[in-house]
């Protein structure tokens, strides 16, 4: 070591702590260092590879083994292990018995208890048959004797734990020790030592013991540190906002389960039951209940809308059948929960909302998610007609802060006329929703006479728009600097005044 020696407050306060309680040349443990000091471990730690560095003390780092029961060893030694109480069955079934009346007694457990029992050879098994070779009163697991000993803190033998390790009676824990050896002892090197501290207390002044620290600088240009606190995540906070939107101005909000029939996903809506949508490639069906209950009159004037047209257009001409309109399947829109509100036959002016998972056979990629959400609504009113409807559609868009839209006609086998619209993002036109009046062969057979708006629009495709993402599977991230780092407060991001 040099005549001067720099050391910083927590190592001077250390090496003070030790000073008279250890020897140099002298191995200690981390822990021992950290109990002598007062100071936790992870501290002394971390000041020790300070002192290292500055070759005061020599660091040596080691790996050790050990082993500890587990829970299912802990299980078997408060009761009994599989063999032996396989061995207790058959003494008391007469010393034989068969397989199968075995397994109705121990499930799925007479298999480890057959195998260990058989390696054990206390049984002998014959043409299904197993029979008892041993005194049930002296059939005890060995493996019960090991673990007893290993939890005494005895060593056991390579053998003992090579089985202990095969049937997963022991988990295996590695611990880091560390030792310590001082070249000087702590005192000598104090008296050396020049401290770099940053604030001078009252005891320093007092005692004079200030005149051996010097204060350390500071760099006033340096960014403090970044508080991480918890906080909303911005997608979910995104969903909500578009949830006060649509209360304030004026809907209602209604919900329904994920699991639907396919009657309201698509037969209702007026969709044929051989459109390709309706197909295990792109939507997904349940397997177990297949299929769920359809009766009533509705059912009959849908069938009857499909097959000829109900006297009010032409139909789809088909044979319409009732048990594929039965399926059970994962919804693939929220239109669906507006089928079921236009079901009710409510009294209009009326506005509804709904917002809910989708889900669609889709491949996970930038823009596709085979599970999304969907923001739906349905309105009827004085004025209900397409302009209403693009005027609605350009106040709900303005709000959610977009400056640059679009309308277009489009076409959707539940609306005309229909309309797609598209939000500017990077100088790139993006589709973001569907919508149009509801078409008579859907709200015919539901016996409503007055006309029906509505809307749809994928939620992960406004946020990604709003944010200028180009991978839909940042709004999932994991990561946390991306959940971290997006704001909360998405307007400010959007650059919306309010």
């Amino acid at each position: 070591m040099t005549n001067e020696l720099w050391l910083s407050e927590s190592e001077y306060k250390l090496l003070k702590s030790l000073a008279g309680r250890i020897r140099a040349g002298v191995k200690y443990s981390v822990e021992d260092l950290a109990r002598l000091a007062g100071i936790d471990r992870s501290s002394v730690e971390a000041i020790i590879r300070l002192l290292s560095s500055k070759d005061i003390v020599v660091v040596e780092d080691y790996e050790e083994t050990t082993y500890r029961v587990s829970s299912e060893a802990e299980k078997y030694v408060s009761g009994f292990f599989p063999e032996e109480k396989l061995v207790k069955l058959l003494g008391e079934f007469g010393r034989r018995a068969s397989v199968e009346v075995l397994k109705e007694v121990l499930g799925a457990e007479l298999n480890i208890a057959l195998s260990n029992a058989l390696r054990k050879r206390w049984v002998k098994v014959s043409e299904g048959v197993v029979e008892l070779l041993v005194d049930p009163s002296r059939a005890i697991a060995e493996e019960r004797k090991y673990i007893e000993a290993l939890k005494r803190g005895e060593k056991l033998s390579e053998d003992a734990l090579r089985l202990l390790r095969r049937r997963k009676l022991v988990e295996r824990v590695k611990k880091r020790l560390t030792w310590v050896t001082f070249r000087v002892d702590p005192s000598v090197i104090i008296e050396k030592a020049v401290v770099e501290i940053g604030a001078l207390t009252r005891d320093m002044l007092v005692s004079g013991e200030w005149r051996r620290f010097k204060l350390r600088e500071y760099d006033i240009t340096a960014e403090p540190p970044r508080l991480r606190l918890g906080r909303l995540n911005f997608f979910l906070e995104f969903i909500e906002h578009i949830r006060d939107v649509m209360k304030e101005l004026g809907f209602v909000e209604v919900e329904a389960p994920p699991i639907e029939l396919e009657f309201w996903n698509y037969d209702v809506l007026f969709q044929p039951q051989y459109h390709p949508a309706r197909r295990p490639t792109d939507t997904f069906y349940l397997e177990n209940p297949k299929e769920g209950l359809l009766q009533g009159e509705l059912v009959l004037r849908v069938k009857s809308v499909h097959e000829d047209g109900a006297g009010i257009s032409a139909g789809w001409n088909y044979k319409w059948d009732q048990r594929i309109a039965a399926r059970l399947i994962l919804r693939s829109h929220t239109t669906a929960v507006s089928a079921r509100v236009l079901a009710q036959k409510p009294k209009p002016p009326f506005r509804f909302f709904t917002i809910g998972r989708v889900y669609r056979v889709e491949k996970v990629d930038a823009k596709h998610l085979p599970e999304f959400h969907q923001v739906d609504g349905i309105a009827s009113e004085e004025g209900v007609d397409v302009r209403w409807l693009i005027g609605f559609l350009s106040e709900f868009l303005e709000r959610l802060g977009f400056k640059e839209y679009k309308f277009r006609p489009a076409y959707f086998p539940f609306t005309e006329p229909s309309i797609e619209g598209y939000v500017k993002v990077k100088d790139v036109w993006m589709e973001v929703l569907g919508a149009g009046l509801f078409r008579p062969e859907v709200l015919h057979p539901m016996g409503i006479d007055y006309p029906v708006a509505a809307w749809g629009m994928g939620i992960e495709r406004l946020a990604m728009a709003l944010y200028e993402l180009t991978d839909i599977r940042m709004l999932y991230s994991d990561d946390t600097k991306i959940v971290e780092y997006m704001p909360v407060r998405w307007w400010l991001y959007a650059g919306l005044t309010l």
